[in-house]
């Protein structure tokens, strides 16, 4: 937080940061004279705590601080000798699952405090974790921190009617000698500025913002006193089933979820990612034990229902998620742990006020202008797009062309629709280019800490144990890659729920470089002959790069090692018959003035280029689906590229893969 209330002139983080972010609270706190501590002393009574509205964006002015918004419990924690009650926001006690935290909080110098907070756990950036957390209070509480944001009473004095800014200087002041290592922590704060906030504050990653009236005193409920912007999107649902999966060792593929509306369950979507195994494990053990036959309606579309289990509406679950659908279904889901602070009676959708006036406003302390740019972010240079907050939007990731982050995003957006189809619930690896199409570039096919929920997550077998690795299924996903600096998406050759058994099938024409393009087309145009005699269908498309990808459909039947052997004979077939034209050996001394037949693209875990993904090539060239009538005008294998690809879908008139979902094939005998 003092990071961000920096003078410009001290930091080169954020050049839109204001010296007026950097006011802060003045300490107001004192010593007792008293300061042992007595056992006889009540702790104070529990009060129901403060709570926010979700608001769409930060607002501004001075009258408002902002605070990180944390991912955990929230707890109002009562203090009176060595006497510690942790209490919920529903007022359960909490004390015996945090006890180093009741310990912490005993040792405070005062006779008595009513204080709030959030109990957490960070991770090395800060960001904090929920799943973690729950792990946390599997262990007695271990590695979990108490973040303290503001300060009710203290040694019998009510400070609840007190402004806001003199609580905290106030929690301040006795939070003043914590250990450095926690784990209690004041949680600080910037006045101003709330745009470099939320920004700086999405850039780390962490769950939002939290703005604040200084002037307000502290109120039980919601109100506008207290508002959050979220970076992502989540909130609670109630399980209310699940879908078998047909992943060997994984009890589902995906829980149902549900809100309370007008008193009733009404269905809202599904969540098949972020489930680690000790997690699988956890809910699955909740859910069998509560599975009936017959639940009430509530709208779970009758393909999904068919062969649905549902369970009792008795489990909450935190769930991430970009957004809600036109029908109001969650999208992009990721589960984030099993909540048992709160009730599935009191599970709505949260939605933004639709009240969009600002808190500053209402206090008649804001400064108008400012206001009225707070939806937008405008001068941030940080858009939204498909709910996905892009950062150094208008960093040049193809300098030839000029392509900027923001092209690229608004390319996937306009060919989401084309692309995902082929995409979409596929493993997925990654090549990332932080710094661009000319910058050093990394291959990623596992998934990592730190990646966007927009990416889901789905746990696979190798060769030794198991690993994750992710999928997208919308623009979101899409939009998200290039945030991360992902210039090119290579997609498995099997869906999440099908991954031992292959639907497609890839035969990558690789040349030498000093092979005339004419050939390769020529190639393609022989291969596309041969698997027909073979009674197979097959589409071409131009990578992006120097060759032709020859892709048959097919119907998930076979093993990859069926279709790795199938396409092995076919490549060694060409080679055999032509030795001086193909090669059937990934060898780069012996391409020399041949063409690679790649059939190794069909080996589990080997991956091929997703149609329409762009290419990490000078140019900015895109992958490109073709008709066996276009491939024979072409004159190379980039027929277009990121800057280009609009104007050639205007021009044109029909599908190059028209009837491609349609094919229903399998592999004949050879």
């Amino acid at each position: 937080m003092r990071e961000i209330a920096a003078d410009p002139g001290q930091s080169t983080k954020s050049p839109s940061r204001r010296s007026r972010g950097s006011v802060r609270a003045k300490r107001h706190f004192e010593k007792p004279k008293d300061a042992s501590k007595t056992a006889s002393i009540e702790p104070p009574k529990f009060v129901a705590p403060q709570l926010c509205i979700l608001v769409e964006a930060v607002p501004e002015g001075d009258a408002l601080l902002h605070e990180i918004k944390f991912d955990g419990y929230r707890a109002v924690s009562a203090i009176a000798g060595r006497k510690v009650v942790i209490c919920t926001r529903k007022g359960l006690d909490w004390t015996d699952k945090f006890p180093s935290l009741a310990s912490a909080l005993a040792d405070l110098p005062c006779r008595s405090a009513l204080i709030d907070g959030e109990i957490a756990v960070a991770d090395e950036g800060g960001a904090t974790d929920f799943g973690a957390l729950q792990s946390a209070i599997g262990k007695g509480g271990k590695g979990a921190s108490y973040y303290i944001f503001d300060l009710l009473s203290l040694d019998g004095k009510d400070l609840s009617g007190k402004p806001l800014l003199e609580r905290k200087g106030r929690l301040e002041g006795l939070l003043a000698d914590l250990p450095k290592n926690g784990p209690l922590f004041y949680s600080d704060h910037v006045i101003g500025g709330g745009s470099a906030v939320f920004d700086e504050a999405c850039d780390l990653r962490l769950e939002g913002v939290v703005s604040k009236r200084v002037d307000a005193p502290y109120r039980s409920g919601r109100s506008h006193d207290w508002v959050k912007v979220k970076c992502g999107m989540g909130q609670e649902f109630v399980i209310v089933g699940w879908r078998p999966s047909k992943v060997k060792g994984r009890p589902f593929s995906s829980l149902l979820l549900a809100v309370m509306e007008d008193g009733k369950l009404s269905y809202r979507g599904r969540v098949g990612s972020g489930f680690g195994e000790a997690e699988l494990k956890r809910v699955w053990a909740e859910l069998k034990t509560r599975k009936v036959k017959r639940a009430p309606p509530m709208g779970i579309p009758a393909a999904m229902a068919r062969d649905a289990c549902l369970v009792k509406p008795e489990l909450v679950a935190e769930i991430a998620f970009r957004g809600w659908t036109g029908e109001g279904m969650v999208r992009q889901g990721s589960f984030k742990g099993l909540r048992t602070d709160k009730k599935p009676s009191e599970i709505v959708a949260e939605r933004p006020a639709e009240e969009r006036k600002s808190m500053a406003e209402r206090s008649g302390k804001a400064d108008k202008g400012k206001t009225a740019n707070a939806g937008s972010n405008n001068g941030s240079g940080n858009p939204a797009i498909a709910g996905v907050h892009l950062t150094h939007a208008d960093r040049v990731l193809y300098p030839e062309q000029g392509v900027t982050k923001r092209a690229l995003a608004y390319y996937y957006l306009a060919v989401a629709d084309l692309m995902l189809p082929h995409l979409a619930e596929r493993p997925v690896s990654l090549v990332r280019c932080p710094r661009g199409a000319g910058g050093e570039c990394f291959f990623q096919k596992h998934a990592s800490k730190g990646f966007p929920d927009a990416f889901h997550r789905v746990r696979t077998r190798e060769k030794s144990g198991s690993d994750e690795y992710v999928y997208v299924d919308d623009a979101a996903g899409l939009v998200a890659a290039t945030q991360m600096g992902v210039l090119e998406l290579h997609i498995w050759g099997s869906h999440i729920d099908t991954l031992e058994k292959p639907d497609r099938m890839a035969f990558d024409l690789d040349p030498d470089a000093a092979v005339d393009f004419a050939e390769v087309r020529s190639a393609a145009l022989q291969l596309r002959n041969h698997l027909e005699g073979l009674g197979l269908r097959s589409f071409p498309m131009a990578t992006g790069g120097k060759g032709i990808h020859v892709v048959v459909p097919l119907m998930p039947k076979h093993g990859w090692d069926d279709v790795k052997e199938f396409s092995e004979t076919v490549a060694r077939s060409f080679a055999e018959v032509n030795p001086e034209r193909y090669l059937a050996k990934a060898s780069k001394t012996a391409r020399k003035g041949r063409i690679f037949i790649d059939y190794l693209r069909n080996a589990r875990g080997a991956t091929a280029i997703a149609p329409f993904s762009s290419r990490a090539k000078a140019g900015a060239p895109v992958a490109w689906p073709i008709s066996w009538q276009q491939l024979q005008r072409l004159k190379n294998a980039q027929p277009t590229s990121v800057a280009t690809a609009m104007r050639r879908l205007k021009r044109r008139k029909k599908d190059p893969w028209a009837g491609y979902f349609d094919v229903d094939q399998i592999l004949p005998k050879v």
